[in-house]
């Protein structure tokens, strides 16, 4: 948490700093908070505080409740972003860059957070028809080669236990539909060494995808190639493949982990 008591008189009171207290004071609080608690709490006028709730509110920063303010989409969104990336290295923007660099495609980086994926990089394609996907949303595993590369790493209880029951929601007409598609789809992945999918979350859209290790030995997350599948449909999707998948083990090895070759 920011510390405002050594601010300057200037600092502190200035418009930015306000509306700092105001999100600060929204977070730390385990309720909905209102005008003029907050107001006391953090020692500015209830009438002021209560523009700049609704000012952030309007925005999507905070959301307005039946009882009261408390964080909204965009900030719990960011949150997201932060507490993933904290999981991965300074490194993995260079890497991601090369992959750009030899493709000019967009590429991401996606870290494996509970039962989703969470896209925390990336490097945007110089081409104006690309994909864009939204830093900090989470999204399922089974639909798209980003979460499907990760369940390519994981033990098969445990897939079966994040995916629940057929059917799975279809998102778009590439969805897989049923956990025994997923792990099919899975087992070939594994053996291919990376992920690939068409139209099955992002209309118009496609991906190769390759899971990245920690230390331990234990699926991080994965790197992720897009373009319109009109692009790839004409591209080496094995030549993509095996770059993604040797930048992939190159991430796991500054994150400490040893291939099993080495061990």
């Amino acid at each position: 948490m920011t510390d405002f008591a050594g601010m300057t008189q200037t600092s502190s009171s200035s418009p930015t700093a306000k509306i700092w207290r105001v999100v600060e004071g929204v977070v730390d609080s385990d309720e909905p908070v209102g005008p003029r608690g907050l107001g006391r709490k953090i020692h500015l006028d209830r009438s002021a505080v209560g523009r700049m709730l609704q000012h952030l509110a309007d925005i999507d920063v905070l959301h307005r409740s039946s009882d009261g303010y408390v964080p909204g989409p965009r900030l719990i969104t960011l949150g997201r972003v932060l507490a993933a990336r904290d999981t991965l290295p300074d490194e993995v923007e260079p890497i991601l860059a090369d992959l750009v660099a030899r493709f000019d495609e967009t590429c991401y980086a996606c870290a494996f957070h509970g039962d989703v994926a969470v896209f925390t990089h990336e490097i945007q394609s110089s081409k104006p028809l690309r994909l864009v996907v939204e830093l900090g949303r989470p999204v399922p595993l089974y639909a798209g080669a980003a979460g499907r590369a990760i369940l390519s790493a994981l033990p098969e209880d445990h897939v079966r236990e994040i995916l629940g029951t057929d059917p799975l929601p279809r998102l778009e007409r590439g969805t897989l539909g049923t956990v025994d598609e997923v792990l099919e789809a899975a087992r070939h992945d594994r053996e291919r060494g990376y992920s690939i999918s068409y139209e099955e979350r992002v209309p118009g859209g496609a991906a190769v995808a390759a899971p990245f290790f920690g230390a331990a030995g234990t699926c991080q997350g994965s790197l992720v190639y897009t373009s319109p599948v009109s692009r790839i449909e004409t591209a080496d999707v094995a030549e993509i493949g095996q770059a993604v998948a040797e930048a992939a083990s190159a991430l796991s090895v500054r994150l400490g982990h040893e291939p099993e070759a080495q061990r």
